[in-house]
């Protein structure tokens, strides 16, 4: 049994402790795609997940099955749930290729893509629909704030 899933907020709201972790994990592998998971809590990222690319590739990811287990049960023991899957694109634009789209499992999921091609990360996040949907990919606005608990406050 996993952890659940959370049909995140209309807006990926990242403290800039937790994009900073991203950014270095993501930085670290490059140039192969870099990949993990986001824990949220109350509609809230509360942890990164960092993975393992087994695919060992600049232009695919596939975390490792035993990273992803682990990730899940930790969710699952501390009453988190998986908002958000990220992975980097090392040199294209931070837009979801027909390869993410295809293996995209955890469509309550957001989908975060950083791009690493220009001279400073790109993040974006999307909502991934069904495919057989009008519009199944939707930008998703991304607000980094200095701390997590600014979100409930309302301010950056």
């Amino acid at each position: 049994m996993g952890a659940g899933l959370v049909a995140p907020a209309d807006e990926f709201i990242l403290s800039a402790a937790l994009h900073r972790q991203m950014l270095d994990h993501l930085r670290r592998v490059a140039p192969e795609e870099g990949c993990g998971l986001i824990a949220y809590r109350d509609g809230c990222p509360v942890k990164i997940f960092e993975g393992t690319n087994t695919e060992r590739s600049a232009t695919r990811y596939n975390m490792d099955p035993g990273e992803v287990l682990a990730a899940l049960n930790e969710m699952e023991r501390h009453g988190w749930e998986l908002g958000a899957i990220y992975h980097s694109h090392p040199r294209s634009a931070a837009e979801p290729s027909e390869t993410d789209l295809a293996y995209y499992y955890y469509p309550d999921a957001l989908m975060v893509i950083v791009s690493l091609a220009g001279p400073s990360p790109d993040l974006r996040a999307y909502r991934i629909g069904d495919q057989g949907r009008e519009a199944p990919v939707r930008p998703v606005p991304v607000r980094i704030v200095e701390q997590a608990h600014e979100r409930e406050q309302g301010g950056v």
